[in-house]
This record gives structure tokens, C-alpha cells and sequence, in this order.
């Protein structure tokens, strides 16, 4: 499993990028909220979507949000771990260079939390 550090939620891959995730189901909106420092130290973009989590429908919430946001094709996201959990990491894939640099520019709108 990828691992975020202090550093940031965005781990590069040879084919792609590892984003780790703290999602908040049954939201009223879908939408990023910022970057968060979760108990063990690690930094991870916080999300909320509207959908339960129940039967995977938060996590589908969550790449449609983050295809989205990154206007990329749903079909190059998916969760490469923590399904079951709030903490997630969506494996994007693609150029890494492209990638890291249109991630940047998307959280670094976002709030520190």
C-alpha cells in the first residue's frame, strides 16, 4: 500500500499517482474540502460526497468527484486501498509529471485543515 507522508497526500508511481483520501459520506454536497493531518501524521485531501457508504456507492462518489475535478476520464481512477475505510487511495493513471502538476495546482486552492 502507498503511503502518504507529512510531506503530501500525492505519492508518484512509474505509470500514474497514489492520492490518499479521507472521505466523509452522506455529505450534502460532493466536493474537496482542504488537506487534513490525520492521528498518525500523515496529510491527506478530505472529501465529502452525498452518498452512503454502503454497497460502494461513496467510493463511486468519489472517483466521479475526482475525475471531475482533475477532468480525466472516470476509467483512469480507482480506490487502491481502504475501500472499506475513510482513509483511501485513489490510484490516478497517467503521465506522472502531468498529473503531480495539475493535483498541485487543485489542492493548493484548498484549505489546510
Amino acid at each position: 500500500m502507498p503511503r502518504a507522508s507529512s510531506e503530501g497526500p500525492i505519492i508518484p508511481a512509474p505509470d500514474g499517482v497514489s492520492v490518499a483520501i479521507r472521505v466523509s459520506p452522506r455529505a450534502k454536497t460532493d466536493r474537496l474540502l482542504g488537506i487534513v493531518t490525520v492521528a498518525d501524521g500523515r496529510r491527506m485531501i478530505k472529501a465529502s460526497v452525498s452518498a452512503p457508504a454502503h454497497e460502494g456507492r461513496a467510493n463511486q462518489a468519489l472517483l466521479q468527484l475526482l475525475a471531475r475535478v482533475l477532468r480525466l476520464p472516470r476509467r483512469d481512477l480507482s480506490i487502491s486501498a481502504g475501500a472499506e475505510s475513510r482513509n483511501k487511495f485513489v490510484r490516478v493513471q497517467g503521465d506522472p509529471q502531468q498529473l503531480l502538476a495539475k493535483l498541485s495546482e487543485e489542492i493548493a486552492n484548498l484549505p489546510a485543515g
